[in-house]
């Protein structure tokens, strides 16, 4: 600062100049705030405030008090321990970016918490993107055999080779080749039991992976619920590798396709519902062939009329009946495993088949694929029906009247339809329609209901 009256460079808290004596700044009672920064003595002296003129001895007489009582504006007043308001409010202090600027020590601060900053900013988007890289890298490593089966489905289909579902096929589409020195794996896991099946090494078949899997004897739907492919390398017991593709069985809907295939509660032995029913339809179709062989021996006749009525009505039914003895010289002694392929009360395995296959399709968790051949399985039962209905009501007329050759001939026809279905349209196939589908029909399809897919 300078005095306003001689230009001295002066201190900014001076009142009085040092070398010419003039007061520079007013003078308040002690407590009292700093002058406005607006407030300036003009080239006479007097101290300026919003267009009055003020004469500094005022200030010291005790008159400004008086002369501006009745100005509507604060004024300096004696010290009584609290702060008084200068004329012109209290004052306006610098900016801190205007001290900023005239002070080079804090700009030199400032420009230091800013690389500071820079330095911080930087290092941290350099660590999140080594974070990130790593953690894509192991993501990479977890998932590598899902990227190899990205697009890739297979199905497993179950089938039988000793009189149960002991045997499966997978084939797999879309599956990259495996890195050298690996293989694919498959593995058939029972999540609750912890127990896994080896189910064999999937070989390349063209564009396809594929593989054949037969037990000695098991029905494979009492060992998992689970199918695994992984990708291994060497010769495993165990899957150690990636899971590139898997299923689960739907757990409920595979309720009632293992009361078809595997086991149910009330049947002899609890034998599956559809692997019972095929027993009696073959055990049906030998009696038939044997009445017709014995056509000419009305008693050997019926003997075998008494022997289907059992198979079919069960031991319940109202005309089932212990086979006289002599029936033995015509080697006619089997009379069915007594739960009935009709039953008494249409309670038999042909009813009781169908309606297990409906349950299986109406499951929460039932997929098109059961939907489709349990309905499949309930035409064939509709077949069935109508048959056995039949044969039924044959071997009754033949009781009485067994030189009936014309029953004869019915019963071994229609019993032949039941076991192995007819094919009514000459396409050298039986389908699963109305006439054509019989037991084994019913059979393949409750096992296709049981196939799975596949999927990364």
């Amino acid at each position: 600062m300078h005095c306003p009256n001689c230009n001295a460079p002066i201190d900014e808290d001076t009142v009085f100049c040092g070398h010419c004596g003039k007061q520079v700044a007013p003078l308040y009672a002690r407590g009292a705030t700093v002058a406005e920064a607006t407030e300036k003595l003009d080239s006479d002296n007097r101290w300026r405030r919003s267009g009055e003129s003020i004469e500094p001895d005022h200030l010291a007489n005790g008159n400004f008090e008086t002369q501006y009582s009745n100005q509507q504006t604060s004024i300096p007043r004696p010290y009584t321990g609290r702060a008084v308001t200068p004329p012109g409010g209290p004052p306006v202090l610098p900016r801190a970016s205007q001290t900023a600027r005239n002070n080079p020590r804090s700009i030199a601060f400032l420009a230091i918490i800013l690389a500071l900053l820079v330095v911080g900013i930087s290092a941290g988007v350099v660590t999140l993107l080594q974070n990130k890289a790593n953690a894509n890298k192991n993501a990479g490593v977890a998932t590598g055999g899902a990227a190899k089966a990205a697009g890739a489905s297979g199905l497993v289909s179950f089938s039988d080779s000793q009189g149960n579902t002991n045997s499966l096929k997978i084939n797999i589409t879309g599956l990259n080749a495996p890195p050298a020195g690996s293989q694919y794996d498959a593995w058939l896991v029972n999540v609750q039991t912890e127990q896994t099946l080896a189910l064999g090494t999937l070989t390349a078949q063209g564009p396809r992976f594929a593989l054949t899997f037969t037990d000695k004897g098991a029905n494979l739907l009492s060992l998992g619920d689970k199918v695994e492919v992984t990708l291994e390398k060497g010769d495993v017991q165990l899957p150690t590798g990636n899971v590139v593709l898997s299923v689960s069985f739907p757990t409920l809907a595979f309720v009632h396709i293992k009361h078809l295939l595997l086991s149910f509660p009330t049947t002899p032995h609890q034998v599956g519902l559809l692997v019972g029913l095929r027993e009696q339809a073959q055990l049906l179709n030998a009696q038939a062939l044997l009445m017709k062989g014995t056509a000419n021996n009305p008693t050997a006749v019926q003997c075998a009329a008494q022997s289907i009525l059992d198979i079919i009505e069960g031991t319940k039914g109202q005309h089932a009946a212990p086979l006289s003895p002599v029936c033995q010289n015509w080697h006619i002694t089997l009379t069915g495993d007594g739960f009935g392929m009709l039953g008494a009360n249409n309670d038999g395995y042909v009813a009781t088949s169908a309606a297990h296959a409906s349950l299986a399709a109406t499951q929460s968790d039932s997929t098109d694929n059961i939907k489709v051949h349990a309905h499949h399985v309930e035409i064939a039962m509709d077949n069935l029906k109508g048959w056995l209905t039949t044969i039924d009501q044959d071997a009754i007329n033949l009781l009485k009247n067994p030189g009936n050759m014309a029953k004869v001939q019915e019963i071994t026809t229609l019993s032949d339809h039941t076991l192995n279905g007819v094919d009514l349209d000459d396409d050298e196939s039986v389908d699963p329609v109305p006439g054509e589908a019989g037991t084994i029909t019913a059979y393949i399809h409750g096992q296709l209901m049981a196939a799975l897919t596949l999927a990364a």
